[in-house]
């Protein structure tokens, strides 16, 4: 590989990682503010409806596992889901928004997967049951999904839709 071709392989990575890092960063900040909203809400309504308002530890602790659930969730389930399929479609040469399908079948496969590898082990798990975890899983996931993909890949598609620009201009 020669100078060009090494500075455009490390440009793309720190490309992929910066975007990626980006992604799971407001994809966490994001449940977090959800969190936040929900949780004053229903103080807001305790508080009109003259019930309890719950323990002085509630918010802290349900902030703590919305932000480590939300961070394991993303790197487990969503970043491999939205890496495979850009990586699968670079490699086929598709456009960017058919990533989506793809990130959408990467991301059945692990919730597959998620859901199987404990039923296999587990004696008093059904087919029933596996598949009411892995439809719930699947279900749960799919705006997060959508919103971490989005956000890791907008400045692809604003780039490729600016380039697709250029060359309608050029003709």
């Amino acid at each position: 590989m020669n100078k060009t071709q090494v500075f455009i392989a490390t440009l793309r990575a720190g490309s992929f990682c910066a975007r990626h890092f980006l992604a799971l960063t407001i994809t966490v900040a994001t449940a977090c503010a959800v969190w936040t909203v929900f949780y004053f809400a229903l103080l807001f309504v305790a508080l009109l409806t003259g019930s309890g308002v719950g323990g002085l530890l509630t918010y802290p602790i349900g902030l703590i596992l919305i932000f480590f659930s939300t961070t394991v969730i993303s790197l487990i389930l969503l970043f491999p889901s939205t890496a495979s399929a850009e990586w699968f479609a670079r490699w086929r040469g598709f456009p960017i928004l058919a990533q989506i399908p793809l990130s959408l079948v990467a991301m059945a496969l692990l919730c597959l997967l998620t859901v199987g590898i404990p039923s296999v082990f587990s004696p008093e798990s059904t087919f029933y049951s596996f598949l009411l975890g892995f439809g719930f899983l699947f279900l749960v996931l799919l705006v997060p999904l959508g919103f971490y993909w989005w956000v890791a890949q907008s400045l692809p598609l604003v780039l490729s839709i600016f380039r697709s620009l250029l060359k309608l201009l050029r003709r």
